[in-house]
């Protein structure tokens, strides 16, 4: 701390403390729960992201979750019991971000407008990708 710094601590003028990378990360798992929920599109996630990523001080943090349900933040709260997710619901969020990030426009698979070169790439990218996961699994599985 430099010596300004100390003397503005010292004399109490100013009160507001520095967050941590756990604080953001916290943060940033309630918005991306949010997210999960319907309660945030994509573009508004990512304007929380970055905020909550470059916030310096604590309280800045609780405004980008100010508009959303508060939950117990506790490890056994967030992943015991009721609150992990199913093998199907995974699936099902999975298939409608990959359709999502593929359509250029949010309404265009419902009028029928095929995505861009770039991410028809990307969609056989993934595919293949997502074949060859199952694949090294399918192996790994039978040895073992």
């Amino acid at each position: 701390m430099t010596q300004p710094e100390a003397g503005v601590r010292s004399a109490g003028l100013t009160s507001r403390l520095r967050a941590s990378d756990a604080e953001r990360e916290r943060t940033v798992r309630q918005v991306h729960r949010a997210v999960g929920e319907g309660r945030l599109d994509l573009p508004e996630m990512e304007t929380r992201v970055a905020a909550a990523y470059g916030a310096v001080y604590r309280d800045e943090l609780p405004g980008l979750l100010n508009d959303l349900p508060q939950r117990d933040s506790t490890p056994d709260a967030l992943w015991g019991g009721a609150e992990a997710p199913t093998w199907r619901a995974l699936w099902i969020a999975l298939v409608w971000r990959v359709r999502a990030s593929l359509s250029d426009t949010p309404d265009a698979s419902r009028r029928g407008v095929p995505p861009g070169h770039r991410r028809q790439i990307l969609a056989a990218t993934v595919a293949a990708l997502a074949a060859l996961w199952f694949l090294i699994c399918a192996v790994v599985g039978a040895t073992t």
